[in-house]
């Protein structure tokens, strides 16, 4: 009885702290990301399945819209999972918590009561900080897996074919659909079951019984709102999380199989990494236990797997997380004594320093790092933000609706949930990757032409091309925002107020390598020619179009003189048009301001030439895709018709 209060006081004071952290930290923005899931609820979204954002929505119904409220329910996943482990700790032992372990003198030693250093374990190492404050689908997952791998154990140790072991197996296929709705390569874990029953003789006699089949298709069944909610949306989060994880490779294949390794260590602690790595070691070669064969196979697997998936591609640091689940309760029973023990205190001791002066960067920034360097700094600076946002909206006096929208899905996400009354921001990613905010109604969809909008974007012309590709009919740069974080500029932004919203954004479109050279040659020859195409286009730029400027030069000239000093230069052009392999220079009256040179390839790309500051805007409703190159802080426009837009 001793030793269970003790392991349950140790969760008990790591849960008040890991509550105060959230009390105290701001958002990250996944979380404010994750947060505008939960108020979207849905079987499914663009990048997880629907386990955290309903984790969310509970804690913010109890408790509003809050950090405090966002981050409760991953908490309580993290006692979830510290019960479930000290729980197996004590089974994996034997001891079924009913007697402590005793020194010399006969008091109670936390260090040689298993759960109690299971319990200790997931209180110093710095991944239950990360997994069980910050709300990300990490922390449903560790959760769902603790479980599953407690009811795991239960079903090995019963009785083969009995009605208890098959019982357990149902538990087991229940936690282990809820980690299928937490995060998809929570898939690692029936395949690291299933290697290793085949491993094993005792083991597989287990595929003769229905209690693995039965887990399998209850798992199944616990995924198939998320299944058909893919089906419905062209299996997109299935097509993101594989594009993610085994996408575009980049550096050496040793720079990122270090990274991997490294990432463990900093997640877990140097001491007690290495001695989880080798208590699984040890479990696979005395095989005298199942249960922790079975253990110590799940970690390996798990870990395997995303080494060799680090071969193609970089691996995050909290990936190959959910093996230490498996790993941890065989550290905590294994053996300890002398210099191990004295290892354990030590990387014990070491994990908890860390976790404190993180806990103190994090609230107090005590140390003076750049705040580039510090991913602490993503979650301050986001209320300055919101109040410059707030400030500008006085600008949009005479708008009947004024909008709130960001480029970037963090941006927008924190905006959300730190504007007062906490509105709809949208999210444009004109500059970014797809995300969920794509399946949602876009700001072109709601906005009326009167309406108004402000755009935030990141400060320069990076920023200004978005604002263009949205296509306004108005922009104007309302000014620039700070991003702080106790007196450390983390961020900037610029906030622009934009009217006349089109119904669609500006498109781009890819081009071939042939053209993108072509494309890249032209910029320099139309550079080098500049004060011929301006003088051509500043005469026209009021005439009537389309009009061939190659071969109708007199349209809209009446002195004789211009109509000279214009086929002078039509002829110079005709030069370089030739040179640069292009066969004419026209207007088109659906676009303001821009004169057009046509390619002579097949495909007929137009490359526009832009004169006006405000570049080449369509008058129409419907447009051409372009894409927007930049060259000597001049500008042109490729657009392709799209009846031929290039492969």
């Amino acid at each position: 009885m001793r030793k269970t209060r003790v392991a349950i006081a140790i969760v008990a004071i790591a849960t008040l702290i890991r509550l105060t952290l959230a009390a105290l930290i701001p958002l990250f923005p996944d979380e404010t990301y994750y947060w505008d899931w939960s108020r979207h609820l849905a079987a499914g979204y663009f990048d997880h399945p629907p386990a955290l954002p309903l984790l969310i929505h509970a804690g913010t119904t109890l408790f509003g819209a809050t950090a405090f409220g966002v981050r409760v329910g991953a908490i309580l996943a993290g006692v979830v999972a510290s019960l479930a482990m000290i729980v197996t700790s004590w089974r994996l032992a034997d001891s079924g918590g009913a007697s402590a372990m005793t020194d010399g003198n006969g008091s109670c030693v936390i260090l040689d009561d298993p759960g109690a250093r299971a319990a200790l374990l997931l209180a110093v190492i710095p991944a239950a900080l990360v997994g069980f404050v910050i709300a990300t689908p990490d922390a449903p997952l560790l959760a769902a897996i603790a479980l599953t791998l407690a009811a795991l154990e239960r079903a090995i140790a019963s009785p083969p074919r009995s009605r208890e072991t098959f019982g357990w197996w149902c538990a087991a296929g229940l936690a282990l659909g809820v980690a299928f709705c937490s995060k998809y390569t929570s898939v690692l874990i029936p395949f690291g079951v299933f290697v290793a029953l085949l491993s094993r003789r005792d083991l597989r006699a287990r595929l003769a019984e229905p209690g693995p089949y039965a887990a399998t298709l209850i798992a199944l069944l616990v995924l198939a709102p998320n299944l058909v909610w893919n089906s419905h949306n062209g299996w997109i989060s299935f097509t993101f999380q594989l594009h993610h994880g085994l996408g575009q490779t980049r550096g050496s294949i040793f720079g990122r199989e270090l990274a991997v390794i490294g990432g463990q260590l900093g997640l877990i602690s140097p001491v007690i990494a290495v001695m989880a790595a080798i208590a699984v070691a040890r479990a696979i070669r005395q095989v005298a236990d199942a249960r922790r064969f079975m253990l110590a196979v799940i970690a390996t697997t798990v870990f395997v797997f995303f080494l060799v998936s680090a071969i193609r591609r970089p691996v995050e640091p909290n990936w190959p997380i959910p093996a230490l689940v498996a790993a941890l309760p065989l550290l905590a029973t294994l053996p300890l004594r002398g210099h191990s023990r004295a290892w354990f205190v030590g990387g014990s001791a070491f994990g908890a320093a860390c976790i404190l002066l993180v806990a103190a960067q994090a609230i107090g920034r005590i140390i003076p790092v750049s705040p580039r360097r510090d991913p602490i700094s993503k979650a301050y600076g986001w209320s300055d933000l919101a109040k410059a946002v707030k400030s500008a909206e006085t600008r949009a006096r005479g708008c009947p609706v004024t909008w709130v929208a960001a480029d970037r899905y963090q941006d927008a996400s924190e905006l959300a949930f730190n504007l007062p009354d906490n509105p709809r921001v949208f999210a444009l990613n004109l500059g970014g990757r797809a995300n969920q905010y794509d399946l949602w109604p876009r700001l072109y969809s709601v906005a009326q032409p009167t309406d108004c909008a402000l755009i935030v974007v990141d400060e320069g012309e990076t920023g200004e091309r978005v604002v263009r590709r949205l296509g306004a009919a108005q922009a104007t740069l309302v000014g620039p925002a700070l991003l702080t974080w106790h007196g450390a500029t983390v961020g900037k932004r610029a906030i622009w107020l934009v009217r006349g919203i089109p119904a669609a954004p500006v498109p781009q479109v890819e081009l071939s390598p042939a053209q993108s050279a072509a494309l890249s040659a032209t910029a320099v020859a139309l550079q080098s020619h500049r004060q011929i195409l301006d003088s051509i286009v500043s005469v026209y730029v009021r005439g009537p179009g389309p009009a061939l400027v190659t071969t109708t030069a007199e349209t809209g000239v009446t002195r004789a003189d211009q109509k000279a000093t214009i086929d002078a230069r039509v002829d110079s052009l005709h030069g370089l048009l030739h040179r640069s392999g292009f066969a004419a220079v026209y207007r088109d009256s659906r676009y303001h301001e821009c004169t057009f040179v046509r390619s002579s390839e097949r495909d007929n790309t137009d490359y526009g030439y832009v004169f006006a500051p405000d570049g080449c805007r369509l008058a129409g409703s419907e447009g051409d895709g372009v894409l927007r190159l930049e060259h000597a802080q001049d500008s042109w426009y490729a657009y392709v018709s799209p009846e031929r837009r290039p492969d």
